[in-house]
């Protein structure tokens, strides 16, 4: 019996030296930032957006310009049933969505910006209150957050219906701050401006949970990127948090975007470009 104790003991105490070893930046990072190219973002843009297949998308008021990473083709579109836009955001390589917090309306385009049908209103589904949207893996679906109730609803655009939703959300999980979410092959992410980490399965179980401080985060892969300080971090609940290199001009107002394999680092109008390379 002592035995094992002694085993068990001696696997905690490695596991934690291992931990915080890594928490201490002593290990190299398993990711590194390749320099790619700065960007200049449009005057007046009010709010930028990036999709995964590596398109970027400047709002101003009802216009939004869409500039491909891949190829530079850059293309604009207004509608007058766009305003108020908080979101935007690619479903697949065919269509997108546009998002209006004000409006709670769900509008959907093809990949030139072009209407498809008539925008959707989410009121209709007893969503009064929807803050963020987030793409799903699953085809035709989409993640919505209802701040009224608390809700977190997985939500078929096609068939228009609720297929799934957690009602409460914020007291089943403690949840303060805003919430963010982003969904990736590791599950649904939920993050917030307080700090807070939780990864969700496919039936909204709460797989990990925790508790962290940055300025902006974005999950990518099995962990996420974290800005703090003036210097950018890759987290992972396993490995802990290793410091990818220094962001001297980075502020609390930095915001992270992930297009693929690339991270853009937004700040002062500009959108800095790098290529994310394994170790």
């Amino acid at each position: 019996m002592h035995f094992w104790r002694f085993q068990i003991s001696s696997f905690l105490w490695l596991l934690f030296s291992a931990s915080s070893s890594v928490a201490q930046g002593s290990l190299s990072p398993a990711l590194s930032l390749q320099f790619k190219e700065t960007l200049s973002i449009p005057e007046n843009t009010e709010r930028t957006f990036v999709d995964h297949n590596n398109n970027l998308y400047f709002v101003a008021k009802d216009q939004i310009i869409r500039y491909s990473l891949a190829t530079g083709i850059r293309s604009i579109q207004s509608q007058k049933i766009w305003q108020n836009i908080q979101q935007v955001l690619a479903i697949n390589t065919m269509k997108t969505v546009v998002f209006s917090q004000v409006q709670q309306t769900l509008c959907f385009t093809d990949n030139t910006l072009s209407s498809q049908g008539t925008c959707m209103d989410l009121q209709e589904f007893n969503l009064n209150n929807v803050t963020v949207v987030a793409s799903s893996k699953r085809p035709d679906m989409l993640w919505l957050y209802d701040e009224l109730n608390s809700q977190l609803v997985l939500f078929n655009f096609v068939k228009r219906q609720i297929l799934q939703n957690v009602v409460n959300l914020r007291g089943i999980l403690n949840i303060e701050g805003e919430v963010r979410l982003a969904e990736n092959h590791f599950g649904l992410w939920l993050f917030t401006s307080a700090g807070q980490v939780i990864r969700l399965d496919d039936y909204l179980n709460a797989l990990t949970e925790q508790q962290l401080s940055y300025w902006s985060f974005l999950p990518y892969k099995n962990g996420g990127f974290m800005l703090r300080d003036k210097a950018l971090y890759y987290e992972t609940i396993l490995e802990g948090e290793v410091m990818i290199q220094a962001l001297p001009l980075s502020t609390p107002s930095t915001i992270l975007h992930i297009a693929g394999n690339q991270l853009l680092i937004e700040h002062e109008k500009l959108l800095e470009v790098y290529n994310i390379v394994a170790n």
